[in-house]
């Protein structure tokens, strides 16, 4: 078991009505600017259930917000996203959008 901290992510819009975006990889690592790895949703979750913690820091507030897995009702699936715990700059949603280079 380890703790991964979410640099980044990659969102597209859902399919399902009402629009939306899903995040569908993230990037890890300890430097906020650079990701070392890239890691898809599907990994994320399958690594969570094997028991495996991922999180965010803010940048600005030093907080740690845990990922968490919760259900999409539109899109039914599992998704990821980050515990309420009202500080924006440690919500997934806040991050950077990762730039991964094709190899």
């Amino acid at each position: 078991m380890a703790d991964y901290r979410i640099v980044c992510t990659e969102q597209e819009p859902a399919g399902a009505p009402p629009k939306h975006a899903h995040i569908v990889a993230v990037g890890t690592g300890d430097d906020p600017n650079r990701a070392a790895q890239r890691l898809t949703t599907d990994q994320v979750i399958a690594m969570m259930n094997r028991g495996d913690r991922f999180y965010t820091k803010g940048e600005r507030s030093g907080r740690v917000a845990w990922v968490i897995q919760v259900q999409c009702t539109p899109c039914r699936r599992t998704i990821i996203k980050s515990a309420p715990d009202a500080v924006e700059d440690n919500n997934l949603d806040s991050l950077r959008y990762c730039h991964f280079q094709a190899a």
